[in-house]
Parts: C-alpha cells; structure tokens; sequence
C-alpha cells in the first residue's frame, strides 16, 4: 500500500509517497523502499556548478524484538535545475535491504538539510516470510533491458517505480512487474486481471494467463486504462493448478480517476461556509474530512487543491457538505465536527490525532460500532479490540481487530471482513487454536471474539 506521508500539506513541508515491495532471491528475501518527493515542497540551494539543488537525509530503521535488526542513512539530493520559480517534478528513491523471516517496524525519517524545520516521518509493520509463493505486485512507471546491473534491476529489466496507486485521465495504462515463487514441481497457470472492487468483475477483458513450472516466474505486463471509468479496482495475481483450482492470489489495489473535482465546484458566497473567514481554522476543518472523503476528494484535497486561496477553500468545503446534505449542510457539519472532538479526546495520543487514528477513521466513517470486545493485558500477545456492526451499508457482520503495539492508545487495524479494508487474513489465523493455556481462565484470542463477538 502507497502512503501519502505528509497529509494535506499546508504550509513549506516535505511531500512524499512511500511504498515497500518483498521478493525473493535464492531462498532470501529482501525488501525494496520506494521513495517520491515532490519537488516543490522541498528547499534549494545554489551547489558548486551554480546550479539549484534540494538535499534531503533519508533514515530507515527496521526494529525486531525492541532491538534495531538494520540502520541505514543516506543523503537524497533532487536534479539540479536553474530556476525554482516553477517547479513541477518529483524525484525518486529505491533501496534494497535483505531480511530474515519475522516480524519488524519499519521507520522512516525525511530531514530537509537546507531547514532543520522541514521533516515528516513514518511508520508501519511489516511480516517477512521466505515461504510466500507471491512477491509483491510493483507497479511500474517505464522499464527498460538491462544493460548493467544497478538497484532498478530485475529479471533483466530496469524498473522504473511509479509511487503511486492512483490513476488519472492521462495515464492511458497500469504497467506492473511481480513474481512467482513455486514451491512444487507441479506446473501452475498465473493468471493476472482487473476487477472491479464493488462488483468482484473482470473489467473490460483486461486479463492475461501464463503457465509456470520454473522456480521462477517473472511477470512484466501492462494493460490499457483509456476505458476505464472512475472507480476503485484491484489488480489480481493467481496461481491456478491442474484441477483449475486456485492455490494462492494476491491484489493490488489502484483508483483511477477520469474527472477533475475542480468541475464541480459552485461558490460558497452567502452560506455558512461564508463566515469561516481564517484559513488556518478552514485547513484544520478540510483535514477532518479525511476519514470520510471518498478517493477523487482525497487526491483533489492532497495535490490540486491551493490552500493558500481562502475563497478556493472556502468553496471546497461548502461543496463538500452540500452534496451530503443539501438542505441542512451547517447542522451536518456541525454534527460531525463533535464527533471529531469527541474521537480526538477518545483515540488520541501525544503523537497523533484522534480522527487520524485507525479507530478514529472507522469511527467517523461507519459510526459507532454494536459492540467493542477488548483484552488490554492479554498473556501472550500486545492489546487489542474487536469492533462488531451488524451491517454497514449492505454488507452483514462486519467486525474490526485493532492492536496495540507500540504505545499506549496506539491501536492500529490489522485485519477486517470489510471490503476495501486491511485483510491480513495471516495475522488472524495464528490465534485458531492454543492461543491461552489453563491459566487463562475467561481470556479470549482475536479469532475466538471474530467468529463470537460480544
């Protein structure tokens, strides 16, 4: 999953998109850190050819069991360029790092070295296991042959990463790369298509088969985009053997997003909106949203929308509670801002935000869940909470597990039936059977609240 490290950037701050991807190489794994700036949130100096240059220090950690398993720190420097009045580029970043099989925490850290001031980090968990048959899916921005081997390189290709997963009206296909690993001597058909993430179909035909019986497999492929309509949708590897069934799969999801937001937006002259006239207080009001935006409002709110422009903003907004509630926008603002507060004072913690968190995002976007099941001082594994709806929209029985890892109040998602949701089915599974001994009398695992909850 790609994630927008710095969330509606408001003032001079570091943008950046973060992704990782795992594969294997004779029976190790390594994982690759995909990295992109925007070249405009970044500061720049004259270097010893005259020229503009941004610097950046990139610091990444791995921690496993509370000790640092990896340590890596480097210096990131943008093209050099002649004039910083108009720029619109962006510049990547890819790492290669070999792991053992276990459990660690990726942080990351961005310091720009022309202000002290400018720096964003980040970070997420991440489970190594050498036995998985499929790397990830990498999306790809341009390839070419290989000519001399370098850290783009694999499978006889250079790979250029696109660190991103959402689509626009002028990126006419999604080109991917990913690879097979086939622990039997049994041939497989992989198969690799587009399906929609409402409806579970293939879209347009956008599907191709290959038959592997390697060690293995590499996919390079790409597929038009030009019909696409705006939507959500997943890109699907499987692996299908003799009797057609399928053994293992995998999606990537991606948004493509034909039609700017900008179209659609009317003035804010006269309501409510009016007479929020500081911009600070209406940027602080557009990130609320983030929890319930749906995809084409997140990416207009984080890259087009200019938060220097109150009118602009302005009309952002009104627009935004309009469409929800057009006959009484305030009242449904209103209402949802206390809901804010009341999850920021509930979910927060010294380092974030409520309505930022996983169970702020859940909360303002599905409402309050029937029932909370939790073990805060579990024997043998970090705290966690199972949130139970009877429905949300038309799906039935939909439960969250949040855990707690890190800090106090830090819970994050970590496996959901929801569609759209995290799914780490793996996570869940651990817990089936023998998670408590004897002596835990009353004490229930994850699974034994997923499948009864309270």
């Amino acid at each position: 999953m790609v994630f927008f490290i710095s969330h509606l950037c408001h003032a001079q701050s570091v943008n950046a998109q973060f992704d990782v991807g795992k594969f294997q190489s004779e029976n190790k794994t390594y994982i690759e850190t995909y990295l992109s700036i925007e070249g405009n949130s970044v500061n720049y100096v004259l270097n010893d050819n005259n020229k503009f240059q941004s610097s950046l220090v990139i610091t990444i950690e791995l921690i496993s069991n509370d000790s640092s398993a990896l340590f890596d720190k480097y210096n990131l420097s943008s093209p050099e360029i002649d004039d910083t009045s108009n720029i619109d580029f962006v510049f990547i970043d890819q790492q290669r790092y070999f792991l053992t099989d276990g459990d660690y925490q990726l942080k990351l850290n961005i310091k720009d070295n022309n202000d002290s001031d400018n720096a964003i980090s980040h970070q997420q968990d991440l489970t190594i296991k050498t036995q998985d048959r499929f790397s990830t899916i990498q999306l790809v921005d341009n390839y070419s042959d290989t000519k001399e081997v370098n850290i783009l390189s694999k499978s006889g290709y250079d790979l250029v990463p696109f660190i991103s997963n959402f689509y626009n009206s002028n990126n006419n296909k999604i080109t991917f790369y990913y690879e097979y690993y086939n622990g039997s001597k049994e041939a497989v058909l992989l198969q690799t298509k587009v399906i929609s993430q409402s409806n579970n179909q293939l879209i347009n035909n956008l599907a191709l088969n290959k038959k592997s019986n390697s060690k293995t497999t590499p996919i390079l492929a790409s597929f038009s985009l030009k019909d696409i309509p705006t939507g959500t949708y997943y890109l699907e590897s499987s692996a299908i053997d003799k009797n057609n069934k399928t053994i293992h799969s995998q999606k990537q999801v991606f948004y493509k997003v034909n039609k700017d937001i900008v179209d659609t937006i009317s003035g804010a002259d006269g309501t409510f909106v009016s007479r929020i006239t500081n911009k600070d207080s209406l940027k602080l009001f557009i990130n609320y949203l983030y929890p319930i935006q749906t995809i084409t409002e997140s990416i207009y709110a984080d890259n087009q929308l200019n938060y220097d422009d109150l009118n602009m903003l302005q009309n952002y907004f009104y627009n935004f509670w309009k469409e929800r509630s057009p006959f009484d926008s305030e009242f449904t603002w209103i209402n949802y801002r206390n809901k804010v507060k009341a999850v920021n004072k509930k979910f927060g913690n010294g380092l974030q935000k409520g309505y930022l968190s996983d169970r702020g995002r859940i909360y303002l976007s599905y409402g309050q869940p029937n029932s909370i099941s939790e073990e805060v001082l579990p024997n043998q594994f970090q705290p966690f909470e199972v949130w139970h709806y009877y429905n949300i929209g038309s799906e039935r029985d939909i439960k969250f597990i949040f855990s707690n890892k890190n800090m106090p109040n830090e819970y994050r998602l970590v496996y959901s039936n929801k569609s759209g949701e995290v799914s780490d089915t793996d996570w869940l599974n651990r817990f089936e059977e023998n998670y408590y001994d004897g002596g835990d009398e009353g004490k229930r695992s994850p699974f034994d609240y997923f499948k009864n909850p309270n």
